[in-house]
């Protein structure tokens, strides 16, 4: 059947892989944080970062120096605080982060069909805005949610749904609902909410694992103008 283009739906957008690449900014800088507040040298790799939330990272990477009553509250807020100050300075500044150009013309089709979007990250608020206002889109989306609010994908979207009646004024079901991400994270949230997804893997050692996961739509690029209508055949 058709895109159902007379019911409005909910779209939301993955930061990091989605619609914009950090390079290895982000974690470069996540590294170098826990490593100048623990004394201990750590390397995130791709593995280690992608589709989880900047919390849950930092909590894991904790984790795995193994060492006795190293994690605490405290010691999680200082990271993050002094990783953003990290992302401040730094990741305007650098020549690796662009904008995918392939999700930016999603988002226009996705708005000019009149559906309703907003930001679905792992990404803490203050960080998700640094990137996005970079490449003029954070004022795109009315609203997100954030490693602020939840620290795994699979929470959120309750919260989505809370935040969209209190900004936009309006009730989305979860079948209303649809995830644009790149990881099998955001694959997984989507399936066991009940929520639509489309998924891009723009690695492709990844895409066996996301198309286990059972996404409506993988994808390698966003740039086909059918997407929509994909959803619903």
């Amino acid at each position: 059947m058709p895109w159902q283009g007379s019911l409005k739906h909910l779209f939301l957008f993955d930061v990091d892989g989605t619609l914009v690449s950090p390079g290895g900014v982000s974690r470069g800088l996540l590294s170098r944080a826990i490593t100048y507040e623990t004394g201990q040298d750590i390397e995130l790799g791709y593995n280690d970062v992608a589709g989880f939330t900047d919390l849950s990272i930092t909590r894991h990477a904790l984790s795995n120096l193994n060492i006795d009553g190293l994690i605490s509250p405290r010691l999680l807020d200082v990271i993050l605080e002094r990783y953003l100050a990290y992302v401040k300075s730094e990741f305007t500044q650098s020549a690796e982060p662009f904008v995918h150009d392939d999700c930016i013309a999603f988002l226009n089709t996705v708005e000019n069909a009149g559906h309703a979007t907003c930001l679905f990250t792992g990404n803490m608020k203050s960080v998700a805005k640094i990137k996005l206002s970079r490449f003029g889109i954070w004022d795109r989306f009315p609203f997100g949610v954030f490693s602020d609010d939840a620290e795994d994908k699979n929470s959120m979207l309750r919260i989505v749904q809370e935040r969209a009646w209190d900004v936009l004024e309006e009730s989305f079901r979860m079948e209303q609902m649809v995830v644009v991400g790149d990881t099998v994270q955001d694959a997984e949230a989507a399936k066991e909410n009940g929520c639509k997804s489309v998924i891009v893997c723009r690695v492709a050692e990844k895409k066996e694992a996301i198309d286990d996961v059972g996404p409506d739509i993988l994808v390698d690029d966003l740039s086909d103008p059918d997407l929509l209508n994909r959803l619903y055949h």
